[in-house]
């Protein structure tokens, strides 16, 4: 039997749940994070708002981990908990345990994880819950010959691209975004972007391999971030946040992201930065979303915008305020549309 082992890693993630939007959810209907990394892993999140099993009776969240991959055994221990309003780990909701994530049994978690009502009471702050699990991954192996193969080479693909960016091996491009300049390889932009593409190979492309792009529309610290998820593929905006000069909110930098790969085509961030901004949508959030909606075309996003809306809890309080006014003004069509679900509610 052959195999493949790695030292232990560790890492936390936090995932927030909009809690208007679980309650008319059924028994056993879920929803889940987008993917984070532990180790050379992808994990999720499987949250069901109402429990997962009919016998619970929509008394308990039920939350489970699970491993984004098959032919691979992962022995971790990890702990799920709420954060409290302050964004700190409840003692009081802490739960462990252990497991040995195998193909055949890729989830483990806690069906009777907390109570619904106590978590509704202590736990929601500005329309939100957030839970923290604490992935701790004791070794990992993979079993047979091929699968050996397919984890060795997924890590160390991953593990190269990032050393290829943090050591600016081989760079052939720069740009210099507001007079910060940022080195990356032409290749790696252009599989992720038909945009950088047809900039850097397409029939109008610089025969020179050795340039400089200026970038204008863009800030620093939202570039950094759209060419961090080309090259490692993923999206951590508490992290970005940190080295970012601007003084922006995490939503609003969100919607700069989501900006910057649509005008990119960046499909796979912005799926990730449009996920992460549905979770955000609260009555502070809802109207800059909803015009960021509109102007990208994206009619998902605007949709729960829409709903959120018009939800008797929210719509007394958004009609009223100047920011409603002053958006519903210059997009008209939007006013329309809000009128139209309004009407089916009742609300107006």
């Amino acid at each position: 039997m052959d195999s493949f082992s790695m030292v232990a890693a560790t890492g936390v993630y936090h995932f927030k749940i909009n809690h208007s939007e679980t309650k008319d959810m059924d028994i056993g209907e879920k929803i889940t994070s987008p993917n984070f990394r532990v180790g050379q892993h992808d994990w999720a999140i499987n949250c069901y708002p109402q429990g997962n099993k009919k016998d619970l009776n929509g008394k308990y969240v039920s939350v489970f981990l699970r491993l984004q991959r098959k032919f691979v055994d992962v022995r971790s221990t990890f702990e799920f908990a709420l954060l409290d309003n302050d964004g700190n780990v409840s003692p009081t909701t802490l739960r462990e345990t252990s497991h040995t994530f195998t193909s055949h049994k890729a989830s483990w978690g806690f069906p009777g994880f907390f109570e619904r009502t106590k978590l509704e009471k202590t736990y929601v702050k500005d329309c939100f819950f957030v839970f923290s699990v604490k992935v701790t991954i004791k070794d990992e192996s993979c079993t047979g010959a091929s699968a050996s193969w397919n984890t060795h080479s997924m890590c160390f693909r991953h593990e190269c691209i990032q050393k290829f960016q943090e050591e600016t091996k081989g760079t052939d491009v720069t740009f210099d975004v507001h007079g910060k300049n940022f080195v990356a390889h032409r290749l790696i932009l252009a599989a992720h972007s038909p945009v950088f593409e047809a900039a850097f190979f397409g029939s109008m492309a610089e025969s020179n391999m050795d340039c400089k792009i200026m970038i204008t529309e863009i800030m620093p610290s939202v570039f950094k971030a759209m060419l961090d998820f080309m090259y490692n593929g993923m999206l951590s905006v508490n992290e970005k946040l940190v080295d970012c000069e601007e003084s922006i909110s995490s939503t609003s930098f969100l919607q700069h992201l989501f900006a910057a790969a649509d005008r990119y085509a960046v499909k796979n961030l912005q799926a990730a930065c449009k996920y992460e901004l549905v979770q955000s949508i609260s009555l502070d959030t809802v109207l800059s979303i909803l015009q960021l909606a509109e102007n990208h075309n994206c009619s998902d996003l605007k949709n729960k915008c829409l709903r959120f809306v018009v939800h008797k809890d929210n719509f007394v309080s958004l009609v009223l305020s100047e920011r409603y006014i002053n958006l519903m003004q210059n997009y008209p069509s939007l006013l329309v549309e809000l009128k139209e679900l309004a009407e089916k509610q009742d609300l107006v």
